[in-house]
C-alpha cells in the first residue's frame, strides 16, 4: 500500500467515529443513565429521596470507572452529589462537597506520595533495586532460585511504585535474559515464569497502605467506621505483614507446584550466572542523591511506624504522631526539593509529577472517599436497604460461610471491573453485617482488599492486566486463563482459610 492509499485512509478515519470511541460513548450513556434513573425514582424504603441520588451518584462513578476512566466520572460524581442536597441545600452546600472529598488528608496524601515514590523511580532506584536483587550468586545454577529472586523482585518494585512501572522495568530485563538463554516462547516454562511474575506483582501492589489504589479502599474504612482524624484507619505494621505473609505463601506454594507436579524443563535455567548479568546490565555508579533517596525509604517507614510502637510523650515521637503519613510525606518532598544536584533540584516537583503524578487516582480517591462515606450515613438509609436485602442470603451464614461469600464476590467482580471501587462498593455489606453477626469488621474489610488486587483474568481486571493480555509476543490469553485461573482461586482458598484467621490474630 503506497502512502496515497494511507492518506485516504487517514482521513476517513478523520471524518468518522472509531470503533473505539463509539464504545467510549456507549459506556458513557450507560453509565449517566444509571445516575439519571436512581435520580428520578421513588426511593426504596429504608433508602430517602437524597440516598437514592447518592446512590444512582456513585453507581454511576463505579460503571464508568471499569469501562471509561477515572477523572471525568469522578467529577460527575461529586457534582451530583453536591447538588442532590446531601451536605445541604444552595451554593454552601455544593462547595461543601468538593472542598470535604479535595481537602480530606487522604487525598492530600496521595498526591504528594505519588510524588515522593514517582521521585524514586524518576531517579533510577528501581533500576538499581532490580539489578541488585537479579546478580546474588544464589541464582547461579539453580533455576528455582532465579525465578524466586525475579518474582520477588517483581514484588518488591510492585510495592514501591507501580506493578505497571514494574512490567515496563521487568519485560525486557527478563526477555533479554531468556533470549540469552536460548529459551523460546515455546518452552513450557515460558508461560509459568511470565504469568508467576505477574501474579507477584498484582498481589504485591497493595503492600502499603498509604499509596496506590489500596488508600482508596483503607481511607474508605476509616470513613464509613469514624476512625478519628489523628488516627490511621488500619494499623500499618498489620496490614503490612497480611500482604507480605499471604504473598510470600502463594510464591511458596507456586514454586512447589512447579517444580514437584507439574515439572517443566528448566535445564536452560541453569546457564544463569549472576556475573553474566551484572555485565549484561552495567549501570553508572550510584551518585549520592540516589543513595539519599535509598535511605529515605526505611528512614520514612519508621517515621511513620514509630508512634504505633514508642511512647508518645517522647518528644520526637509526638511531633512524628502529630505529623502523621501526611506531614511525613510532605517533610521528605520538601527535602529533597531543596537540596541540589549539578545545579538542579534533586526532587524537581514539576518534572515528577508532570511523568509520574497519576490524576485518575487522585479524582478517584477523593470522589470514592466521600461517595462510600455518603453511602453509609444514615442520613441515605443504604445501611438499612443493605441489611434487608441481604439479610436473607447472608444472615444465616456462618463465619467462615460469610467470610467465604465476601472473599468470592470481591474476587469475581474484581476480574471484570475497577478492583478498589469494587472493594468501596463492599465496604458498606461488610460492616452492615459483622455488626449484626457481632465480628469485628477489620479483618474480613482487609482480606476483602487484599482479593480486589487479585485481578489478571480479563484486561478490564486492573490496567496492569490490560497491559498483559496486550502483550500477545509473551501471553496468550489461553495461557494467561490456563495458569492465571488456578492461581486466583488457590489465592481465594488461601485466603478464606489461612489468610482470614491470620487477619484475626494481626489486627
Amino acid at each position: 500500500m503506497g502512502p496515497a492509499a494511507g492518506s485516504k485512509k487517514a482521513v476517513a478515519s478523520d471524518k468518522g467515529i472509531l470503533p473505539n470511541d463509539k464504545m467510549v460513548y456507549f459506556h458513557s450513556l450507560v453509565g449517566l443513565a444509571i445516575m439519571a434513573i436512581f435520580w428520578f425514582m421513588s426511593p426504596i424504603e429504608p433508602i430517602t429521596p437524597v440516598g437514592m441520588k447518592v446512590v444512582g451518584a456513585f453507581l454511576g462513578m463505579v460503571y464508568l470507572w471499569s469501562a471509561v476512566g477515572s477523572l471525568w466520572p469522578s467529577l460527575i460524581g461529586l457534582v451530583l452529589i453536591a447538588i442532590s442536597g446531601y451536605a445541604g441545600q444552595g451554593a454552601l452546600g455544593f462547595k461543601a462537597v468538593f472542598l470535604n472529598a479535595f481537602g480530606a488528608d487522604v487525598v492530600l496524601l496521595t498526591l504528594f506520595s505519588m510524588i515522593l515514590f514517582g521521585a524514586i523511580d524518576e531517579a533510577g532506584c528501581t533500576k538499581y533495586i532490580a539489578r541488585w536483587l537479579l546478580t546474588r550468586k544464589i541464582i547461579n545454577g539453580r533455576p528455582y532460585s532465579f525465578m524466586a529472586v525475579v518474582w520477588f523482585t517483581c514484588y518488591v518494585i510492585s510495592a514501591l511504585v507501580t506493578p505497571i512501572t514494574g512490567l515496563i522495568l521487568m519485560w525486557p530485563i527478563t526477555l533479554r535474559i531468556m533470549d540469552s538463554l536460548k529459551i523460546e516462547r515455546s518452552d513450557k516454562i515460558w508461560p509459568y515464569f511470565f504469568v508467576g511474575m505477574f501474579a507477584v506483582m498484582t498481589l504485591g501492589q497493595p503492600f502499603f497502605p498509604f499509596m496506590g489504589a489500596q488508600l482508596i479502599v483503607v481511607s474508605a474504612y476509616g470513613s464509613m467506621t469514624g476512625v478519628p482524624a489523628d488516627l490511621t484507619p488500619v494499623p500499618y505494621v498489620p496490614y503490612m505483614a497480611f500482604n507480605f505473609i499471604m504473598t510470600m505463601l502463594l510464591l511458596i506454594t507456586y514454586i512447589l507446584v512447579l517444580k514437584y507436579i507439574l515439572r517443566p524443563d528448566v535445564s536452560k535455567l541453569k546457564g544463569v550466572d549472576a556475573d553474566q548479568l551484572a555485565k549484561e546490565q552495567p549501570l553508572p555508579a550510584m551518585v549520592w542523591p540516589q543513595k539519599l533517596m535509598m535511605l529515605m525509604i526505611p528512614l520514612y517507614l519508621i517515621m511513620l511506624l514509630a508512634p504505633s510502637f514508642l511512647d508518645r510523650s517522647n518528644p520526637v515521637v509526638n511531633i512524628l504522631a502529630t505529623l502523621g503519613p501526611l506531614g511525613v510525606t510532605l517533610i521528605w518532598v520538601i527535602f529533597f526539593t531543596i537540596i541540589r544536584y549539578k545545579g538542579k533540584e534533586v526532587l524537581n516537583f514539576r518534572d515528577v509529577a508532570y511523568k509520574q503524578f497519576n490524576w485518575g487516582i487522585y479524582f478517584m480517591i477523593a470522589a470514592a472517599v466521600y461517595g462510600a462515606n455518603a453511602l453509609s450515613n444514615e442520613a441515605t438509609g443504604v445501611t438499612g436497604f443493605l441489611l434487608n436485602v441481604l439479610n436473607p442470603i447472608l444472615g444465616g451464614q456462618s463465619e467462615m460461610g460469610f467470610v467465604a461469600i465476601m472473599f468470592t464476590v470481591a474476587l469475581i467482580l474484581t476480574n471484570f471491573a475497577n478492583n478498589a471501587a469494587m472493594a468501596v462498593v463492599l465496604m458498606p455489606v461488610i460492616l452492615a453485617f459483622c455488626g449484626q453477626m457481632g465480628l469485628n469488621p477489620l479483618p474480613v474489610a482487609m482480606g476483602v482488599t487484599m482479593m480486589v488486587f487479585v485481578a489478571m483474568l480479563t484486561p478490564a481486571a486492573s490496567p496492569h492486566a490490560g497491559m498483559m493480555h496486550g502483550r500477545k509476543d509473551i501471553y496468550s490469553t489461553g495461557e494467561i486463563m490456563r495458569i492465571g485461573f488456578p492461581i486466583c482461586i488457590v489465592s481465594l482458598i488461601y485466603y478464606i482459610f489461612i489468610g482470614y484467621p491470620l487477619a484475626k490474630m494481626l489486627f
